[in-house]
């Protein structure tokens, strides 16, 4: 895989954590104040949701190449989001 496509795939996988933690936070407001019928239903659609935007999006860059620093700039985004949320909360 070309150097280029590497790097662009790296920045978009750190981009998707940022854009996961926000879905997660969204998705935790569902899952704390419905019933159990409800909450199934959001977390098994978040999953699938989420997977198939994630590949989908890889199909486009790179024509789907998988790596495991892929998913680790994904938790360092993640990451990254959720201690930025916390200073600002907690201001």
């Amino acid at each position: 895989m070309v150097l280029e496509i590497q790097i662009y795939s790296l920045g978009v996988s750190f981009l998707y954590g940022i854009f996961f933690f926000v879905l997660l936070e969204i998705n935790s407001k569902f899952i704390y104040s419905s019933n159990m019928f409800i909450k199934v239903i959001c977390s098994f659609l978040f999953v699938i949701f989420n997977a198939l935007l994630y590949f989908i999006i890889l199909m486009y860059i790179n024509n789907g190449y998988i790596h495991l620093y892929f998913f680790l700039c994904i938790i360092l985004g993640y990451v990254c989001s959720n201690f930025v949320y916390k200073k600002i909360c907690k201001k």
